[in-house]
């Protein structure tokens, strides 16, 4: 079901048609920090405020959980390459002492070492070149609260099962349980993923351009009331004018996919209408099918 690796360096093997890989990364993520900042912004508003304004078409600090109960019980800090360069610089400076800088060491840290690694273990596999289609290293980078004190704090639902949309992930844990997969030959049957492992998976769009010789897995978080949890993670996606698209035709594909009808960009957002809703930063403006299997649909000829 998963592969386990001990190693900081891939071959193809630990990769090809595993659900999810298990690593040992090159860093452990600096939990202490990331409680620090979380902390800090919960009790200064302003600053989280603040800090939300230097990118107001999303923001960074996500506290939905803290007021709706029907979304993941969770808060979230969302930050990329050009998020952080927006921040403005007395804000750096204020967070600085309260677990930025050790996050932001971390992140850097990890995209340099693993991004061009695993995409040319990816490319491999897929038998074309991944590693142009990323060439303006479309990274961001996640950190999560799945804290106690929510507007549901007895709700088991932490992160709603869902596929990444991009091309892998790499997801950290505190070492407490929580992470699920689904089982690729067991839909509907959910596997524990130990809590102190470290794991990589693979999204919508490795699946189309690989031409569907690259899985992806549909995962999930369980809280456990009373518990707080910590994670982080590192996603990488294609450029976003990227034809989303197979090397060449896949019968399992639909056309249009396969004619390359829309990018990378186009894809995102439209995967983004269900999972905003879901982390409770956006509205349904549909029927309300799930995220997967709305684009199960688009991808698929039979889904």
């Amino acid at each position: 079901m998963a592969t386990q690796t001990s190693k900081n360096e891939f071959s193809a093997a630990d990769l090809l048609n595993s659900a999810l890989t298990f690593i040992n990364p090159i860093v452990t993520a600096p939990f202490s920090a990331i409680q620090n900042l979380f902390d800090y912004l919960g009790k200064n508003p302003q600053t989280a405020a603040a800090l939300n304004k230097t990118y107001s078409l999303r923001g960074i600090f996500k506290a939905a959980a803290t007021t709706n109960p029907a979304c993941d019980q969770k808060l979230t800090i969302d930050l990329s390459p050009t998020r952080i360069a927006r921040i403005p610089s007395a804000i750096k400076i204020e967070l600085a002492p309260h677990g930025l800088v050790e996050i932001l060491a971390f992140f850097d840290a990890i995209s340099q070492h693993y991004v061009v690694q695993i995409l040319t273990l990816l490319s491999t596999i897929a038998g074309r070149d991944l590693i142009s289609l990323h060439a303006n290293f479309n990274v961001n980078f996640r950190i999560i609260d799945y804290t106690t004190a929510t507007a549901s704090p007895q709700s088991l639902n932490g992160c709603g099962a869902h596929t990444d949309y991009g091309t892998f992930s790499i997801i950290f844990q505190d070492g407490n349980a929580g992470l699920e997969m689904e089982a690729p030959e067991a839909p509907g049957t959910w596997v524990s993923v130990p809590g102190n492992a470290t794991v990589l998976l693979c999204g919508w769009c490795a699946v189309v351009l690989s031409g569907g010789k690259v899985m992806a897995v549909r995962h999930r978080v369980r809280r456990v009331p009373g518990v707080r949890r910590l994670s982080a993670v590192l996603f990488v996606a294609p450029d976003l004018n990227v034809k989303l698209a197979p090397a060449e035709r896949v019968d399992a594909f639909s056309d249009p996919v396969n004619q390359g009808l829309f990018d990378v960009r186009w894809f995102k957002e439209e995967m983004g209408k269900k999972w905003r809703y879901r982390e409770g930063n956006g509205k349904l403006e549909d029927d309300g099918l799930e995220q997967d299997h709305d684009i199960g649909d688009l991808i698929w000829k039979s889904f």
